[in-house]
Order: C-alpha cells, then structure tokens, then sequence
C-alpha cells in the first residue's frame, strides 16, 4: 500500500499514530491520523471499489474495499464517486472534508485499514497498523545452486 496523500513524511505528518488496544474490545486508536487540511485530494492506498461513502457518527466516512477483502477506512472525508465504482491504486478518489473529527479538528484526516476476521463471517474484523503497511520491504533474490 501506499500513503494516501502525496508526499507523507511520517517524521512529520503523522498527528496521532496507530495504538492497537491490549483486547480488541478495549479503547485504542486504530488508524494513523495524517496531517491534512479540509479540501486535501486522498489518493487510493490500493486498486479497490467504493464501499461506502457516507456518514457515521456526524463523522463523514469514505471505505475502500480492496480485492482480498481489506477496507481502508478515511475520515474526515468525502467523494463524489459512487458505491462501486472501482479505484486505482494512486488515483484521487476523495478530499478531506470540513466535517467533524472527534480528535483532531480541521488538521488531519484518519486512515484505518481492516482485515476480515479469521472466521469470515465479517464480525470482529482485525485492525492493523497503516504505517507497516506502506514501508519499504527489502527483496533479496538468493542464486539458485545447480
């Protein structure tokens, strides 16, 4: 995956970082907030379709699915693409919008990222850390011996 606005420098433009909760059922901060003022162009971290764009919470909420079934979930935040409709990985696919943020008011914007549970069943999706998810991985590629 990739950042979701151009040019992140996470020394200086994470607000708030990802503090996964002890238990899934106690309070943490499951996203990374990113430094972002309302009108900001979100780019897509990864080719996915348009799940949801809408309200939750007076919190205005956009979610990409992506195809392994990951969501990436952004607020503040608005699009004028509809459900469905599929988005490139590095594509504009929505802004950072004016809307309310329970933490960090007209300065950021939050991207979380799920995974299904184990189950599949949809409940109790796990939540992990964007900022891992967006480092530089190192490939070496070993000789075969014949």
């Amino acid at each position: 995956m990739e950042w979701p606005l151009r040019g992140v420098n996470p020394a200086e433009d994470i607000v708030q970082p990802y503090d996964a909760p002890a238990q899934p059922w106690l309070s943490g901060h499951r996203g990374v907030d990113l430094r972002a003022s309302p009108g900001t162009e979100l780019i897509a971290p990864a080719t996915g379709v348009i799940s949801f764009a809408g309200t939750v919470g007076h919190k205005d909420v956009v979610v990409i699915t992506h195809p392994q079934g990951w969501r990436s979930t952004f607020e503040p935040a608005t699009t004028t693409l509809r459900r469905g409709q599929r988005v490139r990985r590095g594509e504009v696919f929505a802004t950072r919008s004016y809307g309310e943020s329970d933490h960090c008011t007209d300065v950021c914007v939050q991207w979380g990222v799920k995974v299904p549970s184990p189950s599949g069943s949809g409940r109790h999706p796990t939540y992990l850390n964007p900022q891992k998810l967006t480092r530089l991985k190192r490939i070496v590629v070993k000789r075969a011996s014949l």
